[in-house]
């Protein structure tokens, strides 16, 4: 038996001073209000977990980085750029067009960046781009007089690979990752090192014809898109910074102390309680302290304290918070999907979800330093087929309503993202745990479980009956095989979280077998060498 010990959950604080863009589920940059944690997807796999995206601080030195038309900051040769054009990454119709004239010899449009950057330090290129007539480009980095110094890789916009480097010094570092509607970030990095003395660092963007040759005879014909330029220090592609007439900073992401939650994207319905405010009657609000939402019971409600029952009618958790109290019967949702993100400040290797409707489950840890290093994904959807092409076609969808994951990695101070997706519905989710496991030992054959239901029923004299339902709870008893020499120590660890929910796992395997509950009973019998049992009793939280 596995014991799953979670972590109770607060309010996390977080902090970042400015706004940031990141992926949403269908691959579409967005913009994340400043203060608010950004969770990312993969564009080029948007079937993976998405994960809570932790940057520190960086600036985008090139100016108009959407405005590639704008003559003060961008210049070039042999090219005509056409502004908003085309559906750019982020659902803007802004994207430009640059197209390569009858001139002959390069194509291409720059910008210098003068006095902003550091000699001998690394910096990052980078420009979204997607094909059109054309299908290659070069991004070129160069800081000294005469273009001698530098670097040029060449992209394939229609293969999504890189061409490598092509002049000068080649870059320490080439990407290129996909994104949908066949548009491309392309990127690459290398050391500034004679920058300084000639007072520039030019970054410029070349149209390569369908031979990959960079000097050639255009046609007037359309060429490439390109959209969202930048320029930024360090070897980390980072997210998106736009910038207008100037360079733009993306403030660092700050995650304060304690173990709680620090994002979710389940909307506040109910507003916080203000002992100032008046409240009209049957106004909802929820105590900030306990997540708990309270209704009014009069008009001109004010100063009133919520414990107080003829002023207050205490509820149910904010919708929010549903998933995290100790109920099962309350139930978090929210159309599409629920995103939480955990600090946990624990060494947290076990996550459980239960009393869900959703069809998908997805979970990544993201570490301050080391980035992304964990990702799962698992489908919720059960077989139907019973081996049977009419089982396959005719029996009804069932989805397990359960979600365990033991995999998570050894951080004691990482972020844990949970997604919960029903696409086209809406996703509920009534227990969700994250902590620490105990192998308490191995569950042996004769394990059992029942079903305790709370409702009761009125019989009358004429033999009529009148039923109450109520909620239900599960329990369940379990022999446990464990080393002799363990018994004390499992002991004490079961005794010091006596009175507490934990998630008991009797199988891993079987859904059945998990509960979300106490023990109420522990009986242990050291009957040999080296191993002995002991005997659980434990009682779930209540379900309805």
């Amino acid at each position: 038996m596995i014991v799953v010990d979670p972590v109770v959950l607060g309010d996390v604080p977080f902090t970042r001073l400015s706004s940031k863009w990141v992926y949403d589920r269908t691959g579409t940059l967005v913009e994340v209000p400043a203060n608010t944690l950004g969770v990312t997807y993969d564009p080029a796999d948007l079937s993976t977990a998405p994960w809570a995206l932790l940057e520190t601080a960086a600036t985008n030195l090139l100016r108009y980085s959407e405005q590639l038309n704008y003559a003060d900051a961008w210049g070039g040769s042999a090219r005509i750029v056409q502004p908003n054009t085309a559906v750019a990454p982020s659902g803007a119709i802004n994207a430009d067009r640059v197209v390569a004239t009858t001139d002959p010899g390069y194509h291409y449009i720059d910008q210098s960046v003068v006095g902003a950057y550091v000699d001998g330090e690394t910096y990052t290129f980078s420009v979204f781009a997607r094909a059109e007539t054309f299908n290659r480009i070069k991004l070129e980095l160069y800081y000294a007089i005469g273009n001698t110094g530098g670097f040029a890789v060449g992209f394939n916009l229609a293969t999504g690979t890189i061409d490598g480097g092509a002049a000068h010094i080649a870059a320490t570092g080439a990407k290129i990752q996909a994104l949908p509607n066949g548009w491309f970030r392309c990127s690459i990095t290398g050391t500034v090192t004679y920058a300084a003395e000639h007072q520039r660092v030019l970054c410029r963007v070349v149209l390569l014809n369908l031979t990959g040759q960079g000097s050639y005879i255009g046609t007037n014909e359309p060429g490439v898109y390109l959209w969202g330029v930048s320029f930024t220090k360090g070897t980390d592609l980072g997210s998106y910074i736009p910038t207008i007439s100037g360079a733009a900073t993306r403030a660092a992401d700050v995650v304060g102390a304690g173990a709680g939650l620090v994002y979710s994207n389940v909307p506040m319905a109910e507003p916080p309680y203000n002992a100032a405010a008046t409240y009209a009657k049957d106004a909802a609000v929820y105590d900030p302290a306990t997540k708990i939402v309270y209704w009014s019971m009069v008009a001109g409600n004010v100063g009133k304290s919520l414990s107080d029952p003829a002023f207050w009618n205490k509820r149910t958790a904010i919708n929010r918070w549903a998933m995290f109290d100790d109920r099962n019967s309350t139930q978090t949702s929210n159309p599409e999907e629920i995103v939480s993100v955990f600090s946990a400040q624990a060494i947290t290797q076990g996550l459980f979800a239960g009393a869900m409707d959703a069809s998908e489950v997805r979970v990544s840890m993201t570490h301050p330093t080391r980035g992304l290093v964990f990702s799962e994904a698992k489908s919720l959807v059960l077989p139907r087929s019973g081996s049977s092409f009419y089982g396959w076609c005719f029996n009804r969808l069932r989805l397990r309503t359960w979600f365990l994951t033991l995999k998570l990695p050894v951080f004691a101070n990482a972020l844990v993202t949970v997604t919960i997706k029903k696409p086209g519905g809406v996703p509920k989710c009534g227990m969700c745990l994250l902590g620490p496991t105990i192998d308490v030992g191995l569950s042996m054959m004769g394990l059992s479980t029942e079903l305790k239901d709370y409702s009761t029923t009125t019989f009358f004299t004429d033999g009529s009956s009148s039923t109450v339902e109520r909620g239900f709870s599960k329990k369940m008893s379990v022999d446990i095989s464990v080393e002799s020499d363990r018994v004390e120590s499992i002991e004490d660890d079961l005794i010091k979280r006596r009175q507490k929910t934990l998630v008991f796992l009797g199988s891993t395997l079987r859904g059945d077998t998990m509960l979300v509950g106490r023990f109420s009973s522990l009986r242990k019998v050291i009957d040999s060498f080296p191993r002995s049992k002991m005997a659980l009793q434990i009682d779930g939280v209540l379900s309805q």
